[in-house]
């Protein structure tokens, strides 16, 4: 186990969210957020006073691209910060808000690309410090997305499977130049320490739906899955789950493995037919890199779409899903107008789904808290210029602007004083 430092402002309890922020002890907000390159932005002081008053948090592991400077942040309704606990060194992703803890991943190791990993480890935030797990690095999960079970007792994740190239492993064949090895996606349910069931994306895709994945702007030969988010159905029976380089996202059986239906890219049999009755999604692609596809309960499910390669403004979609039919509900649009290279996410904050959460990823627009009608309310962002200066950002994300001002992989909407 891996601790580190306390929490600013003293002990968190579960006291309502519309608790002062902490940041009249650390000197102001700028004062709290400057060791970690943040600004901190009301857009419009009305709709902040109602997003204030919600009883919920959000928090977020910033930045994401860093060289170990990093903390993980609860938020008010309005994003004003409530605490900040610093995680320098954890190299914290993926982070999952349960009904009494707040769950994430460490990254022990990284691809060379940066984008996945093969030795993610389970982080717990208690008693003001981070908790790492270091024989979960065993379960060779990936950084994109874990779930607890209710019970606490297991968890649902990903990982990256290396597969070496020959003739019965078609996906190695759609790229313009000869491969050695492409990564397979695998889905796992972990319980006490152990995998329980396992999920291979290469098992189940048809060549036919290869063929149209690899016609998707963000298509990358050598990794032709990209899971980034897993979610299981209250019951268990279903896994839902987001990849990003076929650009669709998909229900699964979990008895059987079967598909049981994709939204996005995919024209298989499989695919839901589309009903946008008010012509929401525009002329665009359904879904272009897409991150954080979250069922919402009972037939609902919601979608951050990245719009990556240049197909359009990042968004996140809400839909309903009954008789093979997705019936597009809400489309809301980053009001900056910027595409989402990477990363990202949409949580509602409240039962309505009149406040959203938006980490609009690798942008420069950070994390927002939007309405369902697409007026902001507040902005979390990088000063990459300070980031720079303070030699807290990779390379990678020093010279990349939309990388750089990555705020979090994700904003996670959760019960208050979950950081105590």
């Amino acid at each position: 186990m891996l601790a580190v430092a306390g929490c600013v402002g003293g002990d968190t309890d579960s006291s309502p969210s519309n608790a002062p922020p902490v940041s009249e002890s650390a000197g102001g907000v700028e004062g709290l957020l400057a060791p970690y390159a943040l600004t901190y932005e009301v857009v419009d002081e009305g709709l902040a006073a109602q997003a204030a008053e919600l009883d919920t948090s959000v928090y977020v592991a910033a930045p994401l691209l860093t060289t170990g400077t990093q903390a993980v942040l609860e938020l008010r309704g309005d994003l004003a910060p409530l605490t900040l606990l610093d995680a320098s060194g954890s190299t914290l992703a993926a982070l999952t808000a349960t009904d009494d803890s707040l769950v994430g991943l460490s990254r022990a190791c990284l691809s060379d690309s940066g984008g996945y990993a093969f030795c993610a480890r389970i982080a717990t935030f208690e008693g003001g410090g981070v908790a790492i797990d270091e024989a979960t690095e065993s379960l060779d999960l990936d950084h994109h997305a874990v779930e607890p079970d209710a019970d606490g007792a297991g968890f649902w994740a990903d990982r990256y499977v290396p597969v070496e190239c020959g003739d019965d492993v078609y996906p190695c064949g759609l790229g313009d130049e000869p491969l050695e090895r492409i990564y397979d996606c695998e889905v796992v349910h972990v319980r006490d320490g152990e995998a329980v069931w396992e999920w291979s994306a290469l098992e189940h895709f048809t060549d036919a739906m290869l063929d149209t994945a690899a016609t998707t702007a963000v298509y990358a030969p050598v990794d032709p899955f990209h899971c980034n988010s897993v979610q299981p159905s209250d019951d268990g029976a279903t896994v839902y789950v987001s990849m990003r380089h076929p650009s669709t996202v998909m229900a699964i059986d979990v008895a059987t493995g079967d598909i049981l239906w994709t939204f996005g890219h995919d024209d298989s049999a499989l695919a839901l037919a589309v009903d946008d009755p008010a012509d929401l999604l525009g002329d665009r692609p359904v879904l272009n890199g897409q991150h954080d596809f979250r069922w919402l309960g009972g037939d609902r499910f919601s979608v951050f779409d990245n719009g990556s390669g240049g197909v359009g403004t990042a968004r996140f979609v809400v839909l309903s899903v009954t008789d093979g039919t997705a019936t597009i509900e809400n489309v809301v649009e980053d009001p900056s107008g910027r595409e989402s290279r990477c990363t990202g996410s949409a949580r509602p904050m409240d039962a309505d789904e009149t406040f959203w959460a938006v980490s609009w990823g690798c942008s420069e627009s950070g994390v927002s808290v939007v309405t369902a009608d697409g007026r902001e309310v507040a902005r979390l962002t990088v000063d990459l210029d300070a980031g720079i200066e303070q030699e807290i950002l990779t390379d990678v994300a020093a010279e990349q602007p939309e990388l750089g001002h990555t705020v979090g992989y994700q904003a996670v909407v959760g019960r208050p004083g979950l950081l105590g």
